[in-house]
């Protein structure tokens, strides 16, 4: 299925463009617009709008432009868009193209199995299963290869648990995720085998990945098992580190994004939550997490057909080009949310004041400088603001080159004194 924004008026009359997966499209003054109107028509904003597509949902935001956006005659900040609606902004019109779903390609459902009868009483539902028990916890999934127990987290993509290896009872960390209705076995197959691809990165500083497969209509991936807790939680319960300590545990993380960098990676969602702490007490080490999965499970539509935000998550460590070019997301972004987490390390706040609703979010994250960190915490050294705030740049171009220049800045604030 593919959307289709075809321009009917202005100076690109005849011009239509093309969505047939979760994209993102800028319109407006500014070299990265995929529709660019430099002088053709006065009365854009260098970043005037963009339209998210997840075929066949349809969004757009108008990025604070001063003329506005019109859809269907009625200016409006955020709108979801249908079949046949004109968006208007400056001279330029847009016609919105939805076709209608194709009734050979609706995947026919199941009827959901009867609920599982308690545990104990000995019979199984006609048409359903056995209850699924290990131990004393009836809702873990049953795994085959590992025996599940605690429940260590959940997020955005599933639930996590502590569990072991049945062959030779390594700990490990079982990831589980159960697809939207309506998932087939195609974007399944296609999720696990990009998955897999990331149990190349073997490095110090980065989450192994040890298996993955389907189980019972549970997608799951094993990784290896890091004892300590993760970022946030770290500053939820202490409050705002030391600069010595933060700087440290950022660079350990920005090591394991230079590997994965290097290798062709992007990680796509780097957060306090997804830096993990383990080793000994007295040598803790940062690990990166979930590396890439935020990008395959999206591409895979594992969650059905969300538009950013709309997973679960906060944006506060987005990138402003990862909402406006949703597709074509490079390692600078990992950098600025590797920013922006040092941010967070060291004020227990975000770099953004985020309005609450979604739209408002995306719109400020695009629109608007990060709040000077030592507006938060005033006893910062002022050349360890600058560092971050270069990370933290709203152009791509204008942060450190790399993950590595990043960390090399930051080397000489892992010193005490």
């Amino acid at each position: 299925m593919n959307v289709r924004l075809v321009v009917t008026a202005g100076p690109h009359a005849g011009t239509e463009f093309a969505f047939d997966r979760h994209d993102t499209f800028l319109v407006g003054r500014s070299k990265d617009a995929h529709l660019r109107l430099p002088g053709d028509d006065p009365y854009f904003s260098r970043r005037h709008f963009f339209v998210e597509v997840n075929p066949p949902r349809v969004r757009l935001l108008d990025l604070d432009s001063r003329n506005g956006v019109f859809v269907n005659g009625t200016r409006t900040d955020a709108a979801e868009l249908a079949d046949g609606d004109e968006v208007k902004a400056g001279h330029t019109v847009f016609r919105v193209h939805v076709p209608p779903p194709d009734p050979d390609h609706i995947r026919t459902l199941d009827l959901p199995a009867p609920a599982p009868l308690p545990r104990g009483s000995g019979t199984v539902a006609r048409g359903g299963r056995p209850p699924t028990t290990l131990g004393n916890a009836p809702d873990v999934p049953a795994i085959p290869g590992y025996e599940l127990d605690a429940e260590l987290g959940h997020g955005a993509m599933g639930v996590v648990y502590r569990g072991r290896r049945a062959a030779d009872g390594l700990p490990v960390a079982v990831k589980t995720i159960l697809p939207a209705a309506g998932v087939g076995e195609k974007p399944v197959r296609r999720f696990l085998r990009e998955a897999g691809v990331m149990a190349g990165l073997a490095h110090p500083n980065v989450v192994a990945h040890l298996d993955s497969g389907v189980a019972d209509g549970v997608v799951y991936l094993v990784m290896e098992l890091v004892d300590g807790p993760d970022l946030g939680k770290l500053v939820k319960k202490n409050g705002p580190l030391s600069v010595v300590n933060a700087c440290r545990l950022v660079c350990s993380a920005l090591s394991g994004l230079a590997h994965a960098h290097a290798a062709g990676f992007v990680h796509r969602d780097v957060k306090p939550s997804n830096l993990l702490l383990g080793g000994p007490r007295d040598r803790r080490v940062v690990k990166v997490a979930d590396f890439g999965l935020a990008r395959v499970f999206d591409e895979c539509k594992l969650s059905g057909l969300t538009m950013q935000g709309e997973a679960g998550g906060t944006p506060a460590y987005m990138a402003p080009e990862q909402v406006t070019h949703f597709r074509d997301v490079r390692p600078a972004a990992d950098q600025y949310a590797a920013a922006a987490t040092l941010y967070n390390l060291l004020t227990a706040a975000y770099p953004h004041d985020l309005p609450s609703r979604i739209y408002g979010q995306l719109v400020h994250i695009v629109s608007t400088d990060p709040v000077p960190i030592r507006n938060r915490r005033p006893d910062l050294p002022a050349d360890l603001a600058a560092v971050i705030h270069r990370g933290l740049a709203r152009e791509p171009g204008e942060r450190f080159p790399d993950a590595t220049a990043f960390r090399a800045a930051l080397l000489r604030f892992c010193r005490p004194g």
